[in-house]
């Protein structure tokens, strides 16, 4: 019988380390604090200096913030020309964000499991996957951890589906525990027709609840922009109520000063973490240290996976299976035998605590408990 997530117990207590922190600072709430006083509550010039300073950070011409992160994949969907039957290729690892916004539409998510040893899809899996009626292919930087996507884009453009401005398939890439990090001096979706950025609490850099769509397209942008938001003195036609408002722009606007250090931070705590797993029974399939940006920190055993969560629970450390809401191929009813390897991860892998708000005395917890894992 297929087996779906189950919620992760609690930790509590003196010392309990928990799963998931935002990285707020009083300089955000200060913000919020000031945008509030002077009435900016609703979608104003604040979302305007946002979007431009976001465009401008991570290199796009275009940016457009919106409410939700299932808010940003509808409205990339849209911008992408898909319609109702149209097929996504999408790797296992994908959010579930991107299968409702699919359904929204009505159009097919076409599944491709990942690549043993690892948190992504390999080029071929994803390009032999394509049929005449694939729109789009998403392309997720999971847990932050690094991959080259150049030999989807070569493989597309050989098979003539990508030239120039005539692009048949489109591809999405999700930034969002990415952004602000370049590879070997390529920012993450550098290559791709419509970036998204999640701004929930885990991601790299949090408003609540949001995300920002990113594009070099015009044509895109101005879809996106005429959707997000209802009203106003246009021609009547189904629109959506995706904005955000100057008080999350002015938090976004101060997280956005403080990525690299953030990003920094995270990078530190994940040598440290493979450090231990080097001396442990656990594994990583983070592979690429002066890349992987570690927005959380999986970790792989061949033991059950009760094992693993009862002994990381007795020490206080919370932690999270790979899949929360269960994989894509459990969610959408498919056989689990049809993706073997993203059924062994969640099988039989945890995510560890790794975010800036965790002090030493945690980190070394954490470390400690990694190499002790019996």
């Amino acid at each position: 019988m297929m087996q779906t997530a189950q919620p992760m117990p609690r930790v509590s207590g003196k010392g309990a380390i928990q799963y998931l922190r935002p990285t707020l600072s009083r300089n955000e709430l200060k913000s919020v604090l000031e945008s509030l006083v002077m009435e900016e509550v609703t979608f104003g010039q604040g979302v305007v200096n946002f979007e431009r300073a976001f465009a401008r950070t991570f290199d796009f011409q275009h940016a457009a913030a919106v409410d939700s992160y299932t808010s940003a994949f509808h409205l990339a969907l849209l911008a992408a020309e898909v319609e109702k039957d149209d097929e996504i290729v999408v790797p296992v690892s994908a959010p579930l964000s991107l299968l409702d916004a699919a359904g929204y539409i009505g159009a097919r998510v076409t599944l491709v499991d990942l690549a043993k040893d690892s948190l992504h899809a390999e080029a071929e899996s994803l390009i032999g996957a394509i049929t005449d009626k694939t729109k789009v292919i998403f392309l997720p930087y999971t847990f932050g951890s690094f991959k080259d996507f150049r030999p989807v884009y070569e493989q597309l453009e050989a098979m003539g589906v990508r030239k120039g401005k005539e692009r048949r398939i489109r591809v999405i890439e999700d930034i969002s525990h990415v952004a602000g990090h370049d590879f070997a001096g390529r920012h993450p979706g550098s290559d791709c027709d419509i970036a998204i950025l999640g701004l929930n609490e885990d991601h790299l850099m949090t408003i609540g609840k949001g995300a920002v769509v990113m594009t070099d397209s015009q044509n895109s942008y101005a879809v996106i922009k005429d959707l997000r938001v209802q009203g106003g003195n246009r021609p009547y036609r189904i629109r959506f109520d995706y904005a955000i408002t100057d008080y999350q722009a002015a938090m976004g606007l101060e997280q956005l000063g403080n990525l690299s250090a953030m990003i920094e931070r995270r990078r530190r705590m994940g040598v440290l973490y493979n450090e231990a797993i080097a001396n442990s029974r656990l594994r990583s399939f983070f592979g690429a240290p002066e890349f992987d940006v570690c927005g959380g920190f999986p970790v792989v055993s061949e033991t059950d996976i009760t094992h693993m969560q009862r002994y990381f629970s007795s020490l206080q450390i919370e932690t999270r299976r790979l899949f929360p809401n269960g994989p894509l191929h459990h969610i959408m009813g498919l056989n689990p035998l049809d993706y073997p390897n993203a059924e062994r991860l969640f099988q039989r892998g945890l995510v560890l605590p790794l975010y800036p708000m965790l002090n030493k005395a945690a980190v070394e917890k954490i470390t400690a408990a990694i190499r002790g894992f019996y």
